[in-house]
């Protein structure tokens, strides 16, 4: 808002405006004039005053349709209206009110009463724009976090011929808390994992940022699935139980030349073991979320990935996805999905068609997947 503030005042009467201006200039305002409500119009639009003082009977067009019209135009900012009548029927005062006005003064205007109200639409308006102001601000720092967020997805390895990975992940925001990783070991296995922090946004990010940290450190002296998400799961305890954050895992470390997998789970979704079309029967573990209680031990299986098979790793952000209708998308779609189209892989057009049937819902949740399979 400018310094002094600018005031533009519509009235067809010469003198209720030369009594208004008076009053304002005396309290040091800058004050601009408009003589009916099509100059007030372009006025405002010239302008861009902090206020507008606005008398309702005019001819032509009157009060209520300027106020109207400037509160519809969505290319001027958010500009106080005091509504000026001569009538004090309780209907005109609504009817200025609905018309978009945010304040109304009665004829003949008391000089205490206008200065009251011109200063408290002022600040009102110094509030609003403060807002905005801080609004862009976030807007700003939230696209940065987004690209530095994206330094955190891994380039995928390429592998020996007939043997494949792709991921991806999608936030519901600018910033989310899924998380994705591939981390080639020294005996030429990768350690692989898509994990889910509670909750969404900035803290949901800074979470993801030090688990993704953590991970990393430990991995270069603990292979092992389970004791790796033991020690992660102690540290996270440490940092994040306090305020009731915890995050949920699947982590798999991967033989690319054999085909073979260990995995161990933290309170997430099972994998999904695809094989001609169809679910494999992966074996049931369990393990709390990572962050709950510290001390936890987490259990490890292991399988065989065949020609033909893949392995599908993904957050609930897949089936908890919901369309216009608020309906989920559910695991029954996930699994007639796979079993009605071609693959391996199945992980990309699976995102396509999510994105499909939510139409132009907003998204509900961060959305990750990742899939190993061989040819």
């Amino acid at each position: 808002m400018r310094t002094p503030p600018l005031i533009l005042i519509v009235d067809d009467n010469p003198a209720n405006v030369e009594i208004l201006q008076m009053r304002l200039e005396a309290n040091n305002y800058d004050i601009v004039t408009a003589a009916d409500g099509e100059e007030g119009l372009a006025m405002a639009k010239e302008k861009q005053p902090d206020l507008i003082l606005l008398d309702i009977m005019m001819p032509e067009i009157d009060g209520l349709e300027v106020c109207r019209r400037l509160k519809a135009d969505p290319a001027l900012p958010f500009i106080p209206i005091i509504m000026i009548t001569a009538k004090a029927d309780s209907k005109d005062v609504v009817a200025g009110l609905d018309a978009g006005g945010d304040e109304y003064l009665t004829k003949p205007v008391d000089h205490a009463s206008l200065v009251a109200r011109v200063k408290s639409m002022l600040r009102i308006k110094s509030l609003h724009d403060t807002v905005i102001e801080q609004s862009a601000q976030l807007n700003t720092q939230l696209k940065t976090a987004t690209k530095i967020q994206s330094l955190f997805w891994p380039e995928i390895p390429e592998l020996d011929a007939g043997r494949h990975i792709w991921a991806i992940s999608v936030p519901a925001g600018y910033v989310g808390g899924d998380l994705y990783d591939i981390i080639p070991l020294a005996d030429e296995s990768l350690l692989v994992y898509v994990a889910d922090v509670s909750d969404k946004g900035v803290p949901a990010a800074l979470i993801m940022a030090a688990l993704s940290t953590k991970i990393r450190s430990e991995a270069r002296v603990q292979t092992d699935v389970g004791r790796l998400l033991e020690t992660v799961n102690n540290s996270l305890h440490r940092l994040i139980s306090e305020e009731g954050f915890f995050a949920t895992i699947a982590l798999v470390r991967y033989w690319p030349k054999s085909g073979k997998i260990q995995f161990a789970i933290g309170g997430h979704l099972q994998p999904l073991w695809i094989i001609e079309k169809g679910m494999g029967k992966i074996p049931q573990i369990s393990g709390i979320s990572l962050g709950v209680t510290p001390d936890v031990r987490y259990e490890k299986e292991e399988i065989l990935l065949l020609p033909g098979e893949s392995i599908l790793l993904y957050t609930d952000g897949v089936v908890e996805a919901e369309n216009e209708d608020n309906e989920l998308y559910g695991y029954e779609r996930v699994v007639n999905y796979i079993e009605n189209s071609e693959g391996p892989p199945w992980a990309k057009g699976l995102t396509d068609e999510i994105n499909m049937w939510r139409g132009n819902a907003r998204a509900n949740d961060d959305l990750t997947l990742l899939e190993l399979w061989r040819d």
